[in-house]
């Protein structure tokens, strides 16, 4: 190894540090004969005003940059909290508080802090900008063109940027652009990311592809190499749950909260586990824990959690009122995003209560958040339910809108598998006409455009159950039959419908009992029963399975 050349430069203090770097940049670079002008388009710009003239500022952003990659996101906004009272103009810590937050499950927060760091983007080096303009448009599906634009910028500057490649994939995973995502993730896994992010989206994108046993491998070579991260055994976890391995996925979910007691999702994931192993004491016993939990989104998921337990089991009074809990909570943290799915959730409640009008008012509610947080995944979930709303109201006409709305924005939008929503309106109209071969066609390909199991979002459950009634209308009881089979065995793609999970061991009652299997026929109403013993009153499912039991014992 040659030495070049050797330079010096004199400073007093910590706080001359920065500036003493930047004097040996500069000198370093004359060393290499460069022009004035080659040296002044460099991509390096002062490294104090890269970061920030503070030491103090900069030694705590380094340790909550830490602590977010472990997954302790309080931790690490109360370190950025630190740094921004020392350096009001600390770009960079306004925007890993913002991702803190949306990663702590504060969306709403997330994104003010994220606007709040392109501020003072003019302090940063070309590298931070695309980071923190690419961050800022990854939050809207009105602007993942720009993101990725500002991305691939980046990244044909720096092609192993660890934080590029990484927030690239994760934008190609809300896009559900799967091999994409993958593509980016394995970057760094190649080059041996120290942090774990990587690691559980790629696992996450193998879970929506099917391919659980590759998920669980690349996390389990994370672990490996790495520290245990509370993070990385909720991902193996969720693989787990997702085939129906519950015993081992509560073994993850306990290792992640030995690592860190305060996560709470290990926490609302042991909830979940025990809600559809049908432990359904131990469930609600959980997601109580979480309302007694520091963190007020812990509460906010508790809620969430117990509605759709108390909705499985035919509790609807119950469930609305846990629902109509967190829109308090919501409002009171000032979280839109969270106020809109609330709305949603108390939508769909009042759908199935047969309080039609009601349903319409929340979903209007919840339109008005998610219009004030850019959320068009939102906006579209809720034309969607209105839809099915509209089909119960005998208004095809106001469904055929939501439709034609659906898919006027769907079009505009990169991720065209959401068009999922258009066709299983279109399908939802064709059933009620009884034009059943075109309602099972708009049915396939609305199911065709869903991934594989991998958390509650994409709602599986809500998507098979029509096309089963489709073929059971139409006459066609062993299609209907596989279908239904389909959801009983659903797990996260069940979790927030639990009623039409409840109602699939009824409608199975029905179809074996019209096939003549007797023994089969009563075990599925005992089952539905089982669930539905203490459902509110009058629900015609529970007096129809009561008598059809009673006729079928005797």
């Amino acid at each position: 190894m040659e030495i070049i050349c050797s330079e010096m430069v004199e400073g007093k203090g910590e706080g001359s540090l920065h500036t003493m770097v930047d004097e040996l940049t500069r000198k370093i670079k004359e060393s290499f004969k460069l022009s004035e002008e080659e040296i002044a388009s460099d991509y390096d710009k002062d490294i104090s005003k890269i970061t920030t003239s503070s030491p103090e500022a900069f030694k705590y952003y380094v340790e909550g940059f830490k602590y977010n990659s472990t997954g302790d996101y309080r931790r690490c906004i109360n370190y950025m909290e630190r740094v921004v009272e020392i350096d009001p103009e600390f770009a960079l810590a306004y925007n890993l508080m913002g991702t803190a937050y949306a990663n702590l499950g504060y969306p709403s927060k997330g994104r003010e802090f994220r606007k709040r760091a392109l501020e003072f983007i003019d302090r940063l080096s070309v590298r931070e900008r695309y980071i923190i303009e690419a961050r800022f448009y990854s939050g809207s599906a009105k602007t993942y063109n720009k993101a990725i634009e500002a991305f691939n910028e980046l990244l044909q500057l720096y092609p192993d940027d660890m934080r590029g490649n990484r927030m690239l994939g994760s934008v190609y995973r809300d896009l559900e652009q799967w091999d994409k995502a993958i593509k980016q993730f394995e970057v760094n896994i190649r080059n041996k990311d120290e942090f774990a992010f990587a690691y559980t989206n790629a696992a996450e994108v193998y879970r929506a592809k099917g391919m659980y046993d590759k998920a669980r491998e690349i996390l389990e070579d994370y672990l490996n190499t790495s520290p245990d991260n509370a993070t990385v055994r909720q991902g193996l976890a969720w693989g787990y749950f997702c085939q129906e391995k519950y015993d081992l996925a509560l073994i993850e979910a306990d290792k992640g909260l030995s690592i860190n007691p305060d996560y709470y999702p290990n926490s609302r994931l042991r909830g979940d586990i025990y809600h559809c192993r049908g432990d359904l004491i131990e469930a609600e016993k959980e997601y109580q824990e979480l309302l007694e939990m520091e963190e007020q989104v812990a509460h906010l998921y508790g809620r969430d959690r117990l509605g759709a337990l108390y909705l499985m089991q035919g509790k609807l009074e119950k469930a609305k009122e846990q629902t109509k809990h967190g829109i308090e909570l919501a409002e009171k943290l000032v979280d839109e995003n969270w106020k809109s799915s609330f709305h949603l959730d108390l939508a769909y409640k009042f759908l199935k209560s047969r309080n039609l009008e009601e349903a319409l008012k929340e979903c209007n509610e919840a339109w008005n958040s998610a219009d004030k947080a850019e959320s068009l995944s939102m906006q579209i979930r809720i034309l969607h339910l209105e839809g099915l709303i509209y089909i119960e109201m005998k208004s095809i006409n106001e469904t055929q809108k939501a439709a034609n709305q659906l898919k006027e924005i769907i079009e505009k939008l990169i991720n065209k598998k959401l068009m999922r929503y258009y066709y299983h309106l279109l399908a939802m109209i064709e059933l009620d006409r009884e034009n059943f071969s075109k309602a099972i066609e708009f049915f396939n390909k609305s199911i065709s455009l869903l991934s594989f199991q991998t958390s509650p979002a994409h709602a599986q459950a809500l998507f098979i159950s029509p096309l089963a009634l489709a073929h059971y209308r139409a006459g066609d009881l062993e299609k209907a039959r596989e279908e239904y089979e389909k959801i009983i065995s659903l797990t996260t793609g069940r979790l927030c419908f639990g009623d039409i999970y409840a109602k699939s061991f009824y409608m199975l009652g029905k179809i074996y009992e019209q096939q003549g299997d007797t023994a089969k026929a009563i075990e599925h109403y005992d089952k539905f029963l089982s669930l539905w013993k203490d459902a509110d009153p009058e629900i015609a499912e529970v007096e129809d399975a009561h008598k059809r039991l009673a006729l079928l014992n005797n």
